[in-house]
Formats: C-alpha cells, structure tokens, sequence
C-alpha cells in the first residue's frame, strides 16, 4: 500500500496506520466483490442475527442506527430496525418518538418516489 499520504490535521500529525490501511483495504474490496464484501466482514450475515442483537434497552441506539440507514437511503433496513425497537417505542413515554421517526421514513419514502417519477419521466 502506498503510504504517501498527507492529513492536514491541526491537532495531530501521527496517523494510524493500521486502522489506514484497513480502511483502504475495505474500499478495495467493496469496488472487487461489490455488495458481496460485507460476506468477508460479518459472519452469518443471511442468518438471523438482527433479530437475536441483544442490544442495550436504550431507545437512543435503535433511533441512531435508524437514522444512519435513511441517510444511507437504506430504507428497508431503517424499517427493520424500528420493528426491531417497536417494544420500546410503543411504550406510553415514547409515543411522540415514535410517530416522528415513522413521519420521517414516510417523509424520506415520498421524496425517493418523486425521485424516481422524475427519473422515470425523464427517461420517457
């Protein structure tokens, strides 16, 4: 790997390489085995391991990894992880949170459709 590599940085000047070219090393595979790479970076990724995640019961990381997903435009895992956090979220004190993340993948859902009438308009 080619280590010629300039970070302006104000604060530090050292750079991990280690964590550097992991992270080139992921880039390559994601441009030679497309979405296929994730198979050599998660093992059982067909399996059932979202549904047995044993996440913490904090509201805060199912809201945090829903919203990742939508900017992702990841729409259908941004679902998958609300159901996955529905106990919590219809729970009385959480009702309000719940209908605006759920507004906000419907809001997301509605500007992607345009989107793509545009595109499809476009194109005819």
């Amino acid at each position: 790997m080619n280590q010629d590599v300039n970070i302006d940085n104000l604060y530090s000047s050292e750079v991990d390489w280690t964590y550097l070219e992991a992270s080139q090393q992921l880039q390559l595979d994601k441009q030679n085995y497309g979405s296929d790479y994730i198979h050599l970076y998660v093992d059982d990724i067909e399996g059932d391991w979202l549904e047995n995640w044993n996440w913490e019961e904090d509201l805060n990381d199912y809201i945090d990894a829903f919203y990742h997903h939508c900017e992702q435009g990841n729409y259908q895992f941004a679902f998958d992880t609300l159901k996955a956090g529905d106990d919590l979220l219809n729970q009385p004190e959480n009702y309000e949170k719940g209908l605006e993340v759920y507004g906000y993948l419907v809001e997301r859902l509605e500007q992607e459709k345009e989107k793509n009438l545009k595109i499809t308009e476009e194109i005819l």
